[in-house]
């Protein structure tokens, strides 16, 4: 790049970080903020036209989020959600200390088919933490196995990480796509969240009370029978232990079901697909759609939109070429790996996963894939499930929207939540991206 060009490249990238720095810590929305800075950025830095600026946001990631969302607000206005949870709480039975391994799969079960990270979270979130306190057991398995079973979930193909980071690699170029095998990816966050949900339900599970857990324990007075039905609402604990599979209900899983086999089985569009059958929900039973609209992922969609034409307005002028070569150039591809990979770990632990994928996947594609379209030093798959790992298993911080979902479902445990979630917020920061990368970039397989 020439001087000036290399100015106005520092000054987009500068305004980026701006972006991330204004998102966490005030007020206004990061999307928002973003499709500002590039309306900004783009004419009077570049030189763009407003139509220009508007052509970079993702109509496609837009509509699928927007569909997915929507089918799953209407399955949690109809008790589906419930129900999935009542089925995961028969099986455990009695054996309160297994309930987390319930917890996770009943999370990753509801991610996987559409519900975004947060809206799982903040439904199944009191419900552990609930049983938790009535029985007497260590809270920190239980929201650990909620965080990590929606992140694994999320990657499915028509879940809101998995739709995202898939987009993202087909907007960086059809060479990339080519590389890029997305099945691989959801297998990798799969086996390091359940590792990392399976090591913190050992450690906590056997562990005998330390002072600070008998201070803790002192304080869980309540001895009501966590199978005793109550007359709250539906979206209570209590009651979620007594949902029954009605006929709305069989109708809501039927059509979940009908979408995973249209999407995988014969590669229909995920947001249309969902729309469709949201639609026929919809009319079929209009009661349960009463407050739908409101409960569709509107701040993840605005977010990873305003990134994706942020984003784009840097590729049209080159600055992600020129920052993967630069990037590149601190070393060989595979030493550049783990500064993204470290990258993308610390920034997504203070602000936000989806916008730091959106972010760092096409900072890597230029040591992804080279200028003549082979394959670079480094496997674009490999680097991809890195990061991918890597930026959403710190999502455990008590900055995160999950992290903060556990502590404030604590109750008089939340002193003792933050605590344990920073720390372990810091010890996945360390060695997620280590891990990673000695598994899955420095060996043969990674490029």
């Amino acid at each position: 790049m020439e001087p000036t060009e290399t100015a106005s490249a520092l000054i987009a990238l500068g305004v980026l970080v701006a972006v991330f720095v204004l998102g966490s810590r005030s007020k206004l929305q990061m999307g928002i903020a973003a499709i500002v800075a590039a309306t900004l950025v783009g004419q009077l830095l570049f030189g763009e036209s407003i139509q220009t600026i508007q052509e970079g946001f993702p109509l496609g990631i837009f509509f699928t989020l927007l569909g997915v969302t929507y089918l799953f607000a209407l399955a949690t206005n109809n008790g589906t959600v419930n129900w999935f949870v009542s089925l995961g709480l028969r099986l455990v039975g009695g054996q309160a200390r297994v309930f987390p391994l319930v917890m996770f799969v009943v999370t990753a079960l509801l991610t996987a088919v559409g519900a975004a990270t947060p809206a799982a979270a903040a439904i199944l979130m009191p419900i552990a933490l609930s049983f938790a306190r009535r029985n007497k057991v260590n809270p920190l398995p239980m929201a650990q196995a909620i965080i990590q079973g929606a992140t694994v979930g999320s990657f499915s193909p028509i879940g809101v990480y998995g739709v995202i980071v898939n987009s993202v690699v087909a907007r960086s170029g059809d060479e990339l796509a080519r590389l890029y095998h997305p099945t691989v990816t959801w297998v990798v966050v799969m086996v390091f969240g359940l590792a990392i949900m399976l090591i913190t339900w050992g450690m906590y599970r056997t562990s005998g009370p330390s002072e600070e857990e008998a201070e803790l324990a002192g304080g869980l007075q309540e001895t009501r029978d966590v199978r005793r039905p109550s007359a709250a609402t539906h979206d209570s604990p209590e009651s979620s232990l007594t949902v029954r599979l009605n006929t709305e209900r069989a109708v809501t899983v039927a059509g979940i079901l009908a979408m995973v086999v249209a999407v995988v089985g014969w590669k229909v569009d995920v947001g249309l697909s969902a729309l469709t059958i949201g639609a026929i929900l919809t009319l079929v039973y209009p009661n349960s759609a009463k407050g739908s609209l409101t409960q569709i992922a509107w701040p993840t969609i605005l977010l990873v939109g305003g990134i994706v034409t942020y984003v784009s307005m840097l590729e049209r002028h080159g600055i992600i070429e020129w920052v993967g070569g630069m990037a590149a150039g601190l070393g060989t591809p595979k030493i550049a790996a783990v500064i993204i990979l470290f990258v993308g770990a610390v920034v997504s632990a203070f602000a936000s996963t989806t916008g730091i994928l959106g972010a760092l996947i096409p900072l890597s594609v230029p040591f992804l894939v080279t200028a003549t379209g082979e394959p670079a030093l480094v496997n674009a798959t490999m680097l991809i499930a890195a990061l991918c790992v890597s930026s959403s298993a710190v999502d455990v911080s008590p900055f995160s929207t999950n992290g903060a979902l556990a502590i404030a479902n604590s109750g008089h445990q939340s002193e003792y939540m933050y605590k344990k979630l920073f720390m372990w917020c810091w010890i996945l920061i360390v060695t997620v991206p280590l891990l990673t990368w000695v598994t899955m970039i420095l060996p043969p397989w990674g490029g």
